[in-house]
Formats: C-alpha cells, structure tokens, sequence
C-alpha cells in the first residue's frame, strides 16, 4: 500500500494435479487486492482448486508486475517417478525436518 516494490508472492506458483493442491490466497493488506476476476477485501480469503493440468495467467494487483502465472503439473507416474516427487515436494516444503 505505501508503494514500495516488494514481492510478497512468487510470480509463479506450481501446483499438481491429482495431489489435493488448491491454491488458498489471503489478502492482509489493508487495501483490496485484485486475483483475476476476484477483488479480494482486506482480511478476506479466497480458494481455488485447479482440475486440469493447465498453465494459467491471471491479474493480481499484489506482484509490481500485475501478473501472477499458476502452473498445474501432472502428478508423476507410479513408482520411482512419483517417489521422487514426493521425496522432492518433502523436502522444499519443509527443509528444516530434514536437516541435521
């Protein structure tokens, strides 16, 4: 709101297919912010749930770009492929359980 550039959110999420992802945004600034075709009110939140796999390019008044892309991924096949998956997603998502 004071004007300064600072990326609160990547500009490009990944999400996958088949793995429950829904991609949840809450806005605590004190200002609308602007997701698509959502207006998102200060301290409101929105949901959405992505079905197919797809790459999507939406408004979003929070980047100084004004652009946010999300990417949905195919889950991996079974076995090794979807093992290293998970093995990968565990481990950028909490690096700190991992570590020594």
């Amino acid at each position: 709101m004071a004007g300064d550039k600072v990326e609160i959110l990547p500009s490009e999420i990944h999400l996958t297919q088949g793995a429950n992802d829904v991609l949840l945004l809450r806005n605590k600034d004190s200002v609308p912010q602007i997701f698509g075709p959502v207006l998102i009110m200060p301290g409101q939140s929105f949901r959405l749930p992505f079905e197919t796999v797809s790459i999507n390019d939406f408004a979003c008044t929070a980047h100084a770009s004004g652009q946010m892309r999300v990417v949905v991924d195919a889950l991996p096949a079974a076995g090794w492929p979807r093992l290293k998956w998970r093995a990968l997603h565990a481990w950028t998502r909490a690096p700190h359980l991992l570590s020594t």
